[in-house]
């Protein structure tokens, strides 16, 4: 009996051993190092008037957002020699500080960002904006037999499309609690290559199918009140990742994920975007199809 309770004693002992290095090996990736020192993510969007990157520490915490004292960002235009200072922003997600400046951003130009610690410690990122967006063709298809919506066609001289969206604009319950919510529908998986307009990167898009998605979504008994709807498209830069979905996926990486960060963690590319509207485009005289003019974005997250 008491080789078989050494027995049981000592198996016991083996497997709380086992069980508190595997514990321990699952906090490996937030102890202190020094290879990483900041996280930076995001883009820069050569259509825009203001750029908006994350910058994040690598501690062992990530609860909180660091503390922007000691921190300074620096965004550098490396034909030019131009180089601003990004100021942190007032708020903050929950690990990063989310850093703006209002430099023009060209296409076809490099830049880099940097951020360093009053330490000295160091991380910087580089990035290629793309050419301008090239042409974009939508024609409403509909009729007989034919599901209502559109067919977008973008000019396959495009190198990389980041990113392509359905984007709805609906009030929920109009007159009584006129909620203005926006929904998104992904498009970039479903092209396919073309030789409409001389090469192009087509696809389809269903109303009454993303509307019944919709309607999913807000549950039974909601009134839906469709305000516009509009067609999101990026086109990316050559550091652009194609495994990446979308532009909205430029998430925080941990160690081992794909990075274009030197000495940090996470991903930043140059993009080039514009919004249009889900509707036949006309040429100046309105009686043939033309490239669609790029509008401003209909409404803004609230």
């Amino acid at each position: 009996m008491k080789e078989t309770l050494f027995f049981w004693e000592y198996l016991l002992f083996i497997c709380c051993s086992l069980i508190l290095v595997s514990c321990d090996n699952s906090f490996q990736p937030l102890q202190e190092n020094d290879t990483f020192f900041f996280s930076i993510q995001g883009y820069l969007d050569a259509s825009a008037d203001t750029q908006w990157v994350r910058v994040g520490t690598i501690r062992h915490t990530i609860d909180e957002p660091p503390d922007p004292d000691g921190i300074r960002v620096t965004l550098k235009d490396l034909e030019s020699g131009e180089t601003v200072v990004m100021r942190d922003s007032v708020f903050t997600t929950r690990n990063v500080l989310n850093y703006w400046t209002t430099m023009e951003i060209k296409h076809d130009q490099t830049y880099e960002i940097t951020a360093q610690h009053t330490d000295g410690n160091t991380s910087r990122v580089t990035m290629t904006t793309p050419a301008e967006l090239p042409d974009v063709h939508i024609i409403f298809q509909g009729g007989i037999g034919v599901q209502p919506g559109i067919r977008i066609w973008i000019d396959d001289a495009v190198e990389h499309i980041a990113d392509l969206q359905s984007v709805w604009y609906v009030i929920l319950n109009p007159g009584t609690e006129n909620q203005r919510r926006i929904f998104t529908f992904p498009l970039r998986n479903s092209l396919t290559h073309s030789f409409g307009f001389r090469g192009s990167y087509t696809t389809r898009v269903y109303w009454e199918r993303e509307l019944a998605q919709i309607e999913q979504v807000v549950g039974v008994g909601t009134t839906i009140s469709v305000v516009n709807r509009q067609i999101f498209v990026a086109a990316g830069g050559p550091e652009w990742n194609d495994n990446i979905s979308s532009i909205a996926d430029l998430e925080y990486f941990l160690a081992g994920n794909a990075s274009n960060v030197e000495n940090g963690l996470g991903y930043v590319v140059g993009v080039s975007t514009q919004w249009f509207r889900q509707d036949t485009c006309f040429g100046p005289d309105g009686s043939n199809s033309a490239p669609c003019v790029p509008e401003e974005r209909y409404w803004y997250k609230e």
